[in-house]
């Protein structure tokens, strides 16, 4: 009866089994994957769905208390504790000390981790895209070499990155800047690698257009910066759990790939905004600020407490980029991203009976 508790919540969560490697009759499979950022927005959904295809987790956090504490409430996740397939370790993707205990005795290290607050950098805390992405992602292949020694040693792990779309040489966002440098970090490694680039994920936990939206529930409108007409393919974020679960169970398929990952549109962020407010019931204009006043007031709103804004996450919320799904569906030809609606509706529909206002 659990069991088919668990499987209806996973269902309504878009986690489904993922088929691939080799399945034991407990629907376990003999593979440890350590996923860092394993509480985070997207770590979190990644965690999720390694759980629900059968693999061991091993969840990477600061805190290892907390992360059991947080991941113990999820659907499936009793089940996995009670059979041995998930377990807990301290550690900062930021410190390198602590990080080779963690990449012991695991097939798989999937690199996930974000910063609080993100996109909203805070550099004397070191919450910035360099020191988290970049950084972050090299420390983690250091301690590899640390443990496994020569990366051509059977029994080290390969290695997944989650980058983002838009990652181009000559885009000058220091975003793309620490995530090119974390791409070229995988590759160079010697490691059998794979990069999953997402396009704008949203979800429950996601800070930018949950954000946005809860403006409305006290402004008649919703304030976003720019024109709004640059082009995005919006990806709900469990998709992106699942695909990673699939690059998990396929890595002769994913190996040495580098992965667009979009939904199955590509719309303008004023589109994708418009549908946001249609499926919570509100009915608001958008109210474009330009992106030279948006600077200005990040650039004033960053030294309040709280650090709410800074230039920089103007820039990124104002982004647009496309992640282009052919080639993708080449390699994972079973994959099919949620339709916006249908996700967004999952998490952001009004109660029954409550009007629109």
């Amino acid at each position: 009866m659990g069991r088919a508790r668990d499987r209806k919540e996973l269902n309504q969560m878009g986690i489904t089994r993922v088929e691939g490697q080799q399945v034991d009759q407990d629907g376990s499979r003999s593979e440890t994957v350590l996923v860092s950022g394993a509480t985070g927005f997207m770590g979190g959904a990644v965690t999720r769905h390694l759980l629900s295809a059968g693999f061991s987790v091993r969840a990477l956090s600061r805190s290892a208390e907390r992360a059991r504490g947080v991941i113990s409430a999820w659907p499936g996740a009793t089940k996995a504790l009670a059979e041995g397939r998930l377990s807990f370790v301290s550690g900062d993707v930021t410190d390198p000390d602590t990080l080779p205990a963690a990449v012991e005795d695991v097939d798989l290290v999937i690199q996930a981790a974000q910063f609080p607050g993100a996109p909203v950098e805070d550099p004397k805390r070191g919450y910035t895209y360099a020191n988290v992405d970049r950084d972050g992602t090299i420390n983690l292949l250091e301690a590899i070499a640390r443990v496994y020694g020569d990366p051509s040693n059977s029994r080290a792990p390969r290695f997944a990155y989650l980058s983002g779309a838009g990652v181009e040489p000559e885009t000058s966002f220091p975003w793309v800047k620490a995530k090119l440098e974390a791409e070229r970090a995988c590759k160079a490694s010697g490691l059998e690698w794979c990069i999953v680039r997402p396009s704008w994920a949203y979800g429950p936990g996601d800070r930018s257009l949950n954000r946005l939206l809860g403006y409305t529930r006290f402004l008649p409108f919703l304030p976003f910066f720019g024109d709004g007409e640059a082009l995005v393919s919006p990806v709900f974020a469990e998709d992106v759990g699942r695909l990673l679960a699939l690059v998990a169970a396929h890595p002769e398929r994913a190996g040495g790939r580098t992965l667009a990952l979009g939904g199955p549109a590509i719309v303008t962020l004023n589109s994708f905004l418009r549908t946001a407010l249609e499926v919570t019931g509100r009915t608001r204009p958008i109210l474009h600020i330009p992106l030279g006043l948006g600077r200005a007031q990040g650039a004033i709103m960053q030294y309040l407490p709280g650090r709410p804004l800074t230039p920089g996450a103007v820039d990124f919320v104002a982004h647009g980029a496309v992640g282009d799904l052919r080639a993708l569906q080449e390699v994972f030809p079973e994959f099919s991203p949620l339709p916006i609606r249908a996700a967004l509706s999952s998490y952001l529909g009004p109660p029954a009976g409550e009007e629109k206002t």
